[in-house]
């Protein structure tokens, strides 16, 4: 029975441990959702604010490519518009027979001087609108730029951690090299500073060398005293 409660016990731990983590799982994947939705909205904000108006669809319409070419191109625009302008002025003319060519081409140069003057200020106006207002894009192009600032987030992620796994790499290097510098400094320290053992003199063989040294000694004043007398 004990047995039986503990295997019990175990189950119920690894259940809540399971739960426990599938819940952190959750969290952790909602809150990397929300986060990538935040950070979709702050890109799509981005692009929305950065002089463009989107149109919704795939495709422009025929105003919207002309409005833009205008906007990008208005010296050709005007060069379009201004060179039948004054041909057809000059056309005009060419029909007055009691008129002669020099007069003709003063009308034409005057009119044509106004006419075009009239469109590149037109041109000039509409062009500072658009660009007040932003040139038309498409949903599509839109999303794709979103999906490139996405992209560039990623890649620039990864090449943080790429930079931190080489530093972490090189520190790890770094430190097993001083490790080993410092491991080869304190054998040779101890080598350096070991002390041959002395042999220490037997106690009994110096007292007997001793001994001897005292007997020659006394035997020799002996013999000088002998001589004296």
């Amino acid at each position: 029975m004990a047995r039986q409660a503990e295997q019990n016990r175990g189950v119920a731990q690894w259940v809540e441990n399971k739960a426990i983590e599938e819940r952190k799982a959750t969290l952790n994947a909602v809150n990397k959702i929300s986060t990538e939705e935040r950070l979709t909205e702050l890109y799509r904000q981005s692009v929305n604010s950065s002089g463009v108006r989107i149109v919704p669809g795939d495709k422009l319409g025929i105003h919207h490519r002309v409005a833009n070419y205008w906007q990008e191109k208005p010296f050709n625009v005007l060069a379009a518009m201004g060179v039948p302008a004054v041909a057809w002025i000059f056309y005009g003319r060419s029909g007055q027979a009691h008129l002669q060519t020099q007069m003709k081409v003063m009308h034409t140069r005057v009119m044509g001087q106004f006419s075009v003057i009239a469109m590149l200020l037109g041109l000039m106006g509409f062009k500072e609108y658009m660009d007040r207002n932003g040139k038309f894009i498409t949903e599509e192009d839109a999303n794709t730029r979103v999906i490139e600032m996405h992209q560039v987030r990623e890649q620039l992620k990864l090449r943080l951690q790429h930079e931190k796994d080489v530093q972490d790499a090189n520190a790890q290097e770094l430190a097993i090299a001083h490790a080993a510098d410092v491991a080869a400094g304190r054998v040779s320290t101890i080598n350096k500073h070991k002390k041959p053992h002395s042999k220490k003199p037997d106690s009994k063989n110096h007292k007997n060398k001793k001994n001897k040294e005292t007997t020659i000694t006394a035997h020799a004043n002996a013999t000088t005293d002998a001589i004296s007398a």
